[in-house]
């Protein structure tokens, strides 16, 4: 398909209605030489004149007035749509789809959307809960929450929290009966709540820092979930050991309910970050949104 001559029908159009080339060149805010190359390129571009032109007067050709009496109501359609779309870009109202891991929306989002919800009414926040890597361009989400070093360079990326301490815990009650583990190869001999990815089906790694890095171990399973609510209950009725973040079991670890172990040996990682095209903010809304995040203040 030949590439539409948007700027040559805009010309076309303007002197159409202004009588002139001179006259259309001061509408269009171009100098008179522009307006005729712009004429000169689609006339030739469709093979017709639309205009017989002679020093004294500009008169449309039958070619012309038929391109006029279908491109006329055409270009104002494209006008009006461009025009509502712009709206679009500058309202403070409209949708903001973001993909999010459940860990991450607990610890980095959820006590931070009251204040937004209430000064900004009309927004509607929808989110999506994945563990694994989206797509988010070809998904239709404006945003998405991961850890730092899951984020493309390609990204703009803004710090949601701290760094990220992996904890490994159980009940007091559960490592009272089946010991403490000292080592990570003691978890081998343990019973391990595992996580499974929703999306990749695949498990957690349980990871843990070396003096030559982080090495994982393959944990027994003796229960396997799909959501960190269902690890902290279980843990809670000693029923084995898991890991999780630390922010997500602060209150069970202040309250005692759950346990740490192997504190020497865990893996800290770079925290959650919100990522998205730099297209995104293109939207106002989406802007007001990401402004909050970064301040914690409504604009």
């Amino acid at each position: 398909m030949a590439e539409m001559p948007i700027r040559g029908l805009e010309t076309f159009l303007a002197v159409a209605e202004h009588g002139s080339l001179r006259a259309a060149a001061a509408a269009l805010g171009v100098q008179p030489p522009a307006v005729s190359l712009q004429l000169k390129a689609l006339e030739e571009q469709i093979g017709v004149s639309v205009f017989a032109r002679t020093t004294r007067s500009v008169k449309l050709t039958d070619a012309g007035r038929q391109l006029l009496r279908r491109a006329q109501p055409a270009m104002a359609e494209i006008a009006e749509a461009l025009e509502e779309a712009r709206g679009i870009g500058k309202a403070t109202k409209g949708t903001i789809r973001v993909t999010v891991a459940f860990a991450a929306f607990q610890l980095s989002l959820v006590k931070r959307l009251a204040a937004f919800r209430e000064a900004y009414p009309d927004v509607e926040l929808e989110f999506s809960f994945n563990e694994g890597f989206v797509d988010i361009v070809s998904e239709g989400f404006h945003a998405g929450v991961r850890m730092g070093h899951l984020v493309h360079d390609t990204m703009v990326a803004v710090r949601l929290t701290p760094p990220q301490k992996e904890i490994y815990f159980a009940s007091p009650a559960y490592l009272d009966r089946h010991g403490r583990p000292r080592e990570p190869s003691d978890l081998l001999q343990h019973h391990c709540i595992r996580y499974r990815y929703i999306g990749s089906k695949q498990f957690a790694e349980w990871q843990f820092q070396g003096p030559d890095g982080i090495y994982a171990v393959d944990v027994p399973s003796s229960l396997i979930v799909d959501s960190t609510t269902a690890q902290i209950e279980a843990a809670k009725q000693g029923l084995g050991l898991c890991w999780l973040f630390e922010d997500n079991i602060a209150d069970e670890l202040a309250s005692g309910a759950l346990e740490s172990v192997l504190d020497e040996h865990v893996v800290e990682r770079p925290g959650f970050f919100l990522y998205f095209p730099r297209e995104s903010t293109r939207l106002t809304v989406f802007r007001l949104f990401v402004d909050y995040l970064k301040t914690g203040r409504v604009a």
